[in-house]
């Protein structure tokens, strides 16, 4: 399983660890994102960003939704990939943002979900869902594509597309404001009841380069454009967001 076949806010840290290699190998490494505070704020933060991939025989570890989780795969033919998955959710804090002040948090959580993968050639297609395991946080349906677009000698630049729908219980979560936030919010925002919809979608590019036969610097850039009752939300700043990040990984 490779990054580029898988799917902080949530959307773009996801893309930023999904897009990090093109190449199936164990690895591990580490580096560090630009991103939103939260999807649709006007405020950036640095964070740093977990690269890891291991598998042996049908069992995997890799990021899903920009942390490390774990599951179990199967090939359905030679280039249909489905499996399993748990893992973690990040969350937001009200504080962080004058935006967000006086919202309840939204709590680092447990989710679990489901995938499958086409993958003819240089081209990626897959589709996911993901269930967070906290009580109303809702659920994920993510489509997203990628493309080996260049290779040459070390270098190696994908690009892809990302899209996802969320449940009204997440885009409540993530998008909503209750009466009772309303009150207490320090940035007098009004009450707003999202429905589920397509919430977002992403452009985004990736750059390796492999520095020895262990070792590779990524970069990734891309940009984040919210749709429907998630870029209406009083919450959204900014409709449209960037993101970019640059690692290293040890091939083993």
């Amino acid at each position: 399983m490779n990054f580029c076949r898988l799917a902080l806010s949530a959307s773009t840290l996801a893309c930023l660890t999904l897009t990090t290699t093109a190449q199936a190998d164990n690895y591990i490494g580490a580096g560090v994102a630009v991103i939103p505070v939260y999807e649709g704020s006007s405020t950036y933060r640095v964070v740093p960003l977990p690269l890891i991939n291991y598998q042996s025989g049908n069992f995997f570890i890799t990021p899903r939704a920009g942390l490390p989780a774990m599951g179990l795969k199967t090939h359905l033919s030679q280039d249909v990939e489905a499996g399993v998955f748990v893992g973690m959710d990040l969350g937001r804090k009200a504080s962080r943002t004058a935006r967000t002040e006086g919202l309840d948090n939204i709590h680092f959580h447990a989710s679990y979900g489901a995938y499958v993968e086409w993958t003819p050639g240089p081209l990626s297609l897959g589709a996911a869902f993901r269930k967070a395991a906290h009580t109303g946080y809702g659920s994920v349906v993510e489509l997203r594509a990628s493309y080996a677009a260049w290779e040459s000698g070390r270098h190696n630049v994908r690009i892809g597309v990302d899209t996802q729908w969320n449940s009204r219980s997440a885009m409540k979560t993530w998008f909503g404001v209750t009466q009772e936030e309303a009150l207490s919010s320090q940035a007098g925002l009004s009450a707003y009841s999202p429905s589920a919809g397509f919430k977002s979608a992403s452009l985004f590019s990736v750059w390796s380069y492999q520095i020895s036969s262990n070792w590779s610097a990524l970069t990734t850039v891309g940009v984040n454009r919210l749709f429907g009752d998630a870029k209406d939300s009083p919450l959204t700043a900014q409709k449209t967001n960037v993101f970019g990040s640059i690692g290293a990984m040890y091939r083993f």
